[in-house]
């Protein structure tokens, strides 16, 4: 089959004058909306963009709005069946779930204490045959006599940094159960025993994605005991992504050092000074206040555990109000929507720097119109480091920052009595809207799509060798 050439699709429809080209990468800015306005960002007296940030659960009638602690996703309640189509793959990617905060993004001193007691976070070898093991979980602890104890995390707590919490888990348990509404129990395109022939689970190096595999698989499959999940090495990780990319690095650190990037540092002097005051954060510290990541981190993971906002140490009246939290909610929305789809230079960022996936996904894909891929359904759960790439690259219309669960989904499909083939990306459970001439990817045609993937990774993700590995 004769693959049309991407620049065969973009003479065929009508393209966004703003529209900017690297090689064959072609960028088309998102949606101007509140988001990527700093007008907007600032003037706004309170409230963030929208949705929630407190609770897992929202009302049936708001699902799908945005829920930065528990991102809606695909489920029978909402999930619409394509006429005279038969599903022959799903491939999915989502962040982990709801967890504790980095250890590099807590505080000096923390004003609360925060315990892990009601989890076990498992870690240990098993051989296939030979000797038995003891079953071995970590249990975090603090002890009073070690002087660098707080120095080190910040936090009186018996947890890791990171961990998936308790309610994390029982986030990923309901994720499990909501994907197999759909592809189970609706559609009947799972086995109802899973089979390793044709399923499979992967994780990144980082043990809370592993965390949330046992909760989700287990909801998926309750009678399943134990289950291999996959991992690559993490110096060629394209789900992380862990592999070097100098090019990418330089793409970004390039964009984020101009005027247009430094705008909005410049009139974030006050939020950091407020919030500086309060965490005992050092104002001179450029990890904190280069961009909002870590107090957004620390923030929003309070807020969905239901815990309150920092407060001083000397002065427990003294606190980050819900008002300066938002606002640091909609700054976290700012950076993420201009660094993965607002920079000129952003597609070719997300592009190199999560090519290998996409080039993975694309092989997945024609594998399977070919007739030799095996597998029916492939489950990756990774980060908002990996979601967020790969939505700039698919050019979403609008780019807030992907919250826990933030669940992509790429459904190949084949037309009844025919060997048509379409493709349909789900975001939060709905067809992905994108500013590119595919606009919302609902029942693509497969030879479209993968003109368009190839156009960001190359053919067989020559393109993506070429950029990460060129000197």
């Amino acid at each position: 089959m004769m693959l049309p050439t991407l620049s065969s699709i973009l003479a065929s429809m009508s393209l966004a004058a703003a529209a900017t080209s690297f090689g064959t990468i072609v960028h088309f800015p998102p949606s101007k909306t509140k988001i990527g306005d700093l007008k907007a960002v600032f003037n706004r007296a309170s409230g963030t963009n929208g949705g929630y940030y407190t609770t897992s659960v929202v009302p049936d009638d708001d699902y799908g709005a945005y829920d930065y602690c528990n991102m809606p996703h695909a489920r029978a309640r909402e999930y619409v069946v394509p006429e005279g189509y038969d599903l022959q793959y799903v491939e999915l990617i989502h962040r982990h779930h709801k967890r504790t905060p980095y250890a590099s993004n807590t505080f000096p001193y923390e004003d609360i204490s925060l315990y892990c007691d009601d989890v076990k976070t498992f870690y240990y070898g098993n051989p296939k045959n030979g000797v038995s093991v003891t079953n071995i979980w970590w249990k975090n602890y603090q002890d009073p006599s070690n002087p660098m104890t707080y120095y080190k995390s910040g936090f009186n707590s018996t947890c890791q940094f990171p961990q998936i919490s308790y309610a994390g888990l029982e986030d990923s348990a309901q994720h499990g159960r909501d994907l197999w509404s759909v592809y189970g129990d609706k559609l009947k395109f799972l086995p109802k025993t899973f089979d390793p022939t044709t399923m499979r689970f992967r994780v990144t190096s980082n043990e809370i994605t592993s965390q949330v595999a046992g909760a989700l698989v287990r909801a998926m499959y309750p009678n399943l005991d134990e289950v291999n999940v996959w991992q690559q090495l993490g110096s060629a990780d394209s789900l992380q992504p862990g592999y070097s990319c100098p090019f990418a690095d330089s793409i970004r650190g390039d964009y984020q050092d101009t005027d247009e990037w430094y705008e909005h540092l410049d009139m974030s002097k006050d939020v950091f000074s407020q919030l500086d005051q309060i965490s005992g954060v050092d104002p001179t510290d450029d990890g904190w206040h280069s961009w909002f990541d870590h107090y957004f981190d620390n923030l929003s993971s309070r807020l969905c555990h239901q815990l309150p906002l920092p407060c001083k140490i000397s002065n427990s009246s003294d606190c980050i109000s819900e008002r300066l939290a938002e606002q640091v909610f909609r700054l976290g929305d700012y950076e993420y929507n201009y660094i993965f789809r607002q920079a000129t230079n952003s597609t070719l960022y997300s592009a190199a720097r999560y090519g290998a996936f996409i080039t993975e996904l694309m092989s997945h894909l024609t594998g399977k119109v070919a007739g030799i891929e095996s597998n029916i359904y492939r489950h990756n759960i990774a980060h908002d480091g990996s979601i967020s790439p790969l939505l700039g690259a698919l050019q979403i219309n609008t780019l807030r920052w992907p919250g826990m669960g933030s669940e992509v989904i790429f459904e190949l499909w084949r037309k009844e009595f025919s060997h048509e083939y379409a493709v349909r990306v789900l975001y939060g459970g709905m067809p992905l809207v994108t500013n590119t001439p595919m606009g919302t990817l609902d029942m693509v045609p497969f030879e479209d799509f993968i003109a368009y993937l190839e156009s960001l990774v190359g053919k067989n993700g020559e393109l993506v060798y070429q950029y990460c590995t060129s000197s």
